[in-house]
Protein backbone atom coordinates (compact mmCIF):
# COMPACT_ATOMS: atom_id res chain seq x y z
CA UNK A 1 0.00 0.00 0.00
CA UNK A 2 2.92 2.66 1.12
CA UNK A 3 4.48 1.45 -2.66
CA UNK A 4 1.48 2.48 -4.60
CA UNK A 5 1.10 5.38 -2.57
CA UNK A 6 4.29 6.74 -3.91
CA UNK A 7 3.90 6.07 -7.17
CA UNK A 8 0.55 8.17 -7.25
CA UNK A 9 2.31 10.95 -5.29
CA UNK A 10 5.19 10.44 -8.00
CA UNK A 11 2.74 10.46 -10.60
CA UNK A 12 1.12 14.05 -8.97
CA UNK A 13 4.53 15.54 -8.73
CA UNK A 14 5.78 15.10 -11.83
CA UNK A 15 2.72 16.32 -13.82
CA UNK A 16 2.57 18.97 -12.05
CA UNK A 17 6.32 19.85 -12.88
CA UNK A 18 5.41 19.53 -16.57
CA UNK A 19 2.77 21.72 -16.05
CA UNK A 20 5.46 24.15 -15.55
CA UNK A 21 6.67 24.47 -19.24
CA UNK A 22 4.00 25.99 -20.63
CA UNK A 23 6.12 28.89 -22.65
CA UNK A 24 5.69 32.27 -21.19
CA UNK A 25 5.08 33.88 -24.86
CA UNK A 26 3.71 32.27 -28.26
CA UNK A 27 3.48 34.07 -31.38
CA UNK A 28 2.14 32.24 -34.65
CA UNK A 29 0.08 31.02 -36.92
CA UNK A 30 -3.71 29.21 -36.86
CA UNK A 31 -5.21 28.26 -39.82
CA UNK A 32 -9.35 27.36 -39.80
CA UNK A 33 -12.54 26.17 -41.46
CA UNK A 34 -15.67 26.94 -40.44
CA UNK A 35 -17.55 23.73 -39.95
CA UNK A 36 -20.53 25.02 -39.06
CA UNK A 37 -22.39 28.58 -39.94
CA UNK A 38 -20.88 31.05 -42.64
CA UNK A 39 -17.47 31.61 -41.96
CA UNK A 40 -15.34 29.83 -44.47
CA UNK A 41 -11.19 28.95 -44.72
CA UNK A 42 -9.05 31.61 -43.66
CA UNK A 43 -5.67 32.08 -41.70
CA UNK A 44 -5.01 33.98 -37.65
CA UNK A 45 -2.23 35.68 -36.03
CA UNK A 46 -2.25 34.48 -32.87
CA UNK A 47 -0.23 35.76 -29.58
CA UNK A 48 -0.46 33.70 -26.13
CA UNK A 49 0.73 35.07 -23.15
CA UNK A 50 1.05 33.28 -19.55
CA UNK A 51 -0.93 35.09 -17.25
CA UNK A 52 -2.69 34.60 -13.58
CA UNK A 53 -0.75 31.68 -12.81
CA UNK A 54 1.39 28.74 -14.32
CA UNK A 55 -2.07 27.26 -15.74
CA UNK A 56 -3.32 29.97 -17.34
CA UNK A 57 -2.98 32.34 -20.52
CA UNK A 58 -4.64 34.49 -22.95
CA UNK A 59 -4.66 34.07 -27.21
CA UNK A 60 -5.42 37.47 -28.50
CA UNK A 61 -6.00 36.65 -32.25
CA UNK A 62 -6.78 38.63 -35.72
CA UNK A 63 -8.36 37.02 -38.14
CA UNK A 64 -10.02 36.91 -41.85
CA UNK A 65 -11.89 33.73 -43.23
CA UNK A 66 -13.82 34.21 -46.63
CA UNK A 67 -16.67 31.59 -48.88
CA UNK A 68 -18.26 32.05 -51.55
CA UNK A 69 -20.14 35.49 -50.16
CA UNK A 70 -18.72 36.87 -47.66
CA UNK A 71 -15.28 38.51 -45.78
CA UNK A 72 -15.50 37.69 -42.20
CA UNK A 73 -12.42 39.77 -40.52
CA UNK A 74 -12.17 38.89 -36.28
CA UNK A 75 -10.46 40.02 -33.60
CA UNK A 76 -10.78 38.22 -29.98
CA UNK A 77 -8.95 36.97 -26.62
CA UNK A 78 -9.63 33.60 -24.72
CA UNK A 79 -8.65 32.69 -21.75
CA UNK A 80 -7.11 29.08 -21.54
CA UNK A 81 -6.50 27.14 -18.63
CA UNK A 82 -4.07 24.77 -19.97
CA UNK A 83 -3.05 21.54 -17.89
CA UNK A 84 -0.52 18.75 -18.52
CA UNK A 85 -1.65 15.30 -20.52
CA UNK A 86 1.91 13.59 -21.06
CA UNK A 87 4.95 14.90 -21.33
CA UNK A 88 5.10 18.07 -23.34
CA UNK A 89 1.19 17.45 -24.03
CA UNK A 90 -1.54 19.70 -23.20
CA UNK A 91 -5.07 20.57 -23.52
CA UNK A 92 -6.55 24.10 -23.02
CA UNK A 93 -10.18 25.07 -22.42
CA UNK A 94 -11.88 28.45 -21.98
CA UNK A 95 -14.23 31.31 -22.59
CA UNK A 96 -13.45 34.47 -25.24
CA UNK A 97 -14.62 37.64 -26.27
CA UNK A 98 -14.35 39.97 -29.33
CA UNK A 99 -15.56 41.85 -32.06
CA UNK A 100 -15.81 41.09 -36.11
CA UNK A 101 -16.67 42.78 -39.20
CA UNK A 102 -18.81 40.95 -42.06
CA UNK A 103 -18.32 42.02 -45.48
CA UNK A 104 -20.50 40.94 -48.35
CA UNK A 105 -19.09 40.07 -52.09
CA UNK A 106 -20.86 42.02 -54.81
CA UNK A 107 -19.94 38.67 -57.12
CA UNK A 108 -20.83 34.90 -55.78
CA UNK A 109 -18.56 32.35 -57.55
CA UNK A 110 -16.92 34.88 -60.23
CA UNK A 111 -20.44 35.74 -61.65
CA UNK A 112 -21.22 39.50 -61.54
CA UNK A 113 -24.34 38.85 -59.29
CA UNK A 114 -25.31 42.19 -58.11
CA UNK A 115 -25.37 42.23 -53.97
CA UNK A 116 -26.46 45.84 -52.27
CA UNK A 117 -25.95 44.44 -48.60
CA UNK A 118 -24.52 46.79 -45.77
CA UNK A 119 -21.39 45.49 -44.22
CA UNK A 120 -21.70 45.33 -40.32
CA UNK A 121 -20.04 45.26 -37.31
CA UNK A 122 -20.76 42.79 -34.34
CA UNK A 123 -19.50 41.49 -30.73
CA UNK A 124 -19.24 37.71 -30.10
CA UNK A 125 -18.44 35.14 -27.45
CA UNK A 126 -17.06 32.24 -27.43
CA UNK A 127 -14.83 29.14 -26.36
CA UNK A 128 -11.40 27.67 -27.42
CA UNK A 129 -11.17 24.32 -26.52
CA UNK A 130 -7.78 21.98 -28.00
CA UNK A 131 -4.40 20.04 -27.46
CA UNK A 132 -0.98 21.58 -27.82
CA UNK A 133 2.24 19.98 -27.98
CA UNK A 134 5.51 21.71 -27.55
CA UNK A 135 8.98 20.78 -29.11
CA UNK A 136 12.50 20.47 -27.30
CA UNK A 137 12.63 23.56 -29.70
CA UNK A 138 10.85 26.85 -29.54
CA UNK A 139 7.92 25.19 -31.74
CA UNK A 140 4.80 24.82 -30.42
CA UNK A 141 1.86 22.68 -32.51
CA UNK A 142 -1.86 22.96 -31.77
CA UNK A 143 -5.36 21.49 -33.16
CA UNK A 144 -8.49 23.28 -31.40
CA UNK A 145 -12.28 23.47 -31.75
CA UNK A 146 -14.11 26.86 -31.72
CA UNK A 147 -17.17 27.88 -30.96
CA UNK A 148 -18.47 31.90 -31.16
CA UNK A 149 -21.94 33.29 -30.91
CA UNK A 150 -21.84 36.15 -33.36
CA UNK A 151 -24.57 39.12 -31.77
CA UNK A 152 -25.94 40.02 -34.84
CA UNK A 153 -29.08 40.37 -36.83
CA UNK A 154 -28.49 40.53 -40.66
CA UNK A 155 -31.63 40.25 -42.84
CA UNK A 156 -31.50 40.13 -46.76
CA UNK A 157 -33.34 41.96 -48.89
CA UNK A 158 -36.31 39.61 -48.67
CA UNK A 159 -36.39 40.15 -44.69
CA UNK A 160 -35.15 36.52 -44.08
CA UNK A 161 -31.96 35.75 -41.35
CA UNK A 162 -29.35 34.17 -43.82
CA UNK A 163 -25.88 35.10 -42.11
CA UNK A 164 -26.03 32.57 -39.06
CA UNK A 165 -25.30 33.70 -35.39
CA UNK A 166 -23.65 30.16 -34.00
CA UNK A 167 -20.57 28.76 -35.64
CA UNK A 168 -17.91 26.39 -34.97
CA UNK A 169 -14.48 26.61 -36.56
CA UNK A 170 -11.78 23.97 -36.45
CA UNK A 171 -8.23 24.92 -36.18
CA UNK A 172 -4.19 24.17 -36.43
CA UNK A 173 -1.47 26.24 -35.32
CA UNK A 174 2.34 26.90 -35.43
CA UNK A 175 3.76 29.11 -32.77
CA UNK A 176 7.57 30.05 -32.22
CA UNK A 177 8.23 29.61 -28.37
CA UNK A 178 9.60 32.33 -26.53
Amino acid sequence: MKNLLFVVLLVVTSIQLHAQEIPKNAVGIRLSEGVVGDEGFGPEITYQRQMFGEHNRLDVNLSWKTNAFINTYRGGVFFHWSYNIWDKLNWFAGPGVGAGYLDFKTSFFGFGVSSDRDSEFFPYVGADFGVDYRFEFPLQVAFSIRPTYDIHNIENASGFEDVDNFGVNIGIAARYTF
